[in-house]
């Protein structure tokens, strides 16, 4: 008995940590945690809907009821997307990206594109955009947001944009 109960503690533990690391990178998803928390902002807000939503689902599969049916806050229009690797995998590769965006060609700007979810037969109109605008880019303050900004000018790319 006290074996079981250790076992179900743990992956309580585990739930909770992973609902908590979840909340403070991408906010709390949907299901009745987001309904409930509707109009808060904040790392303590996502956190108290993450929670209500782990603590729910033990019961019952509420995010695949809601993404099935299109309820509880959950859209599934928006594309499945990881922004915290795009940002990460830029900040770690920035100089790289530098020297490959001027030359408009490289592994690491193809590796970024990869991420990005631009799709091979755009990849040289993304490259060239890039290149045409590095000037630009280079010297803005947020790197990212310049080449999101100028993916948006460009009517090939501008679908990419999250």
């Amino acid at each position: 008995m006290a074996r079981k109960f250790r076992m179900l503690l743990s992956i309580f533990i585990i739930m909770t940590l992973s609902s908590v690391a979840f909340a403070e990178e991408d906010g709390a998803g949907c299901g009745v945690g987001k309904m409930v928390m509707e109009g808060k902002s904040g790392k303590n807000a996502n956190l108290s809907a993450s929670l209500i939503n782990m603590a729910i689902n033990f019961i019952v599969p509420q995010q695949l009821f809601g993404m099935t049916t299109g309820t509880l806050g959950c859209d599934t229009t928006q594309q499945v997307s990881n922004e915290y690797e795009r940002e990460s995998f830029f900040a770690k590769n920035e100089d790289n990206l530098s020297i490959e965006i001027a030359r408009g060609e490289g592994e690491h700007l193809t590796s970024l594109a990869s991420i990005m979810g631009i799709h091979s037969q755009d990849q040289s109109v993304f490259f060239t955009t890039l290149q045409g605008n590095f000037e630009t880019i280079i010297t803005a303050n947020d790197m990212l947001a310049s080449i999101d900004s100028t993916m948006l000018d460009t009517p090939q790319l501008e679908k990419y944009v999250r």
